[in-house]
């Protein structure tokens, strides 16, 4: 198995940051990742040339690294993730 390619990571970090400026809070997380998920699904099933099925994934990786560092508010007890049950 081989580690991510530092360009991969480079770029995931880039949305992720995107991400937080545009949507800073981290309600609704889980919605957003379904929703990248099933646009990552539609272009591998369209056959969509490479460059967008890896911005696809790129986007869903991004909102799975924000719901690890940041949670879900939605789904958080008493409005902290740790809390959560």
């Amino acid at each position: 198995m081989r580690e991510a390619e530092g360009l991969t990571l480079d770029a995931i970090n880039a949305e992720v940051m995107k991400a937080r400026l545009k949507f800073p809070g981290n309600a609704k997380l889980l919605a957003a990742l379904v929703e990248e998920v099933g646009e990552l699904a539609k272009a591998l099933l369209q056959r969509r040339p490479k460059d967008e099925i890896e911005r696809e994934a790129i986007q869903v990786a991004a909102v799975a690294v924000r719901i690890i560092e940041e949670g879900d508010a939605d789904f958080a007890k008493g409005g902290t993730w740790g809390d959560a049950p």
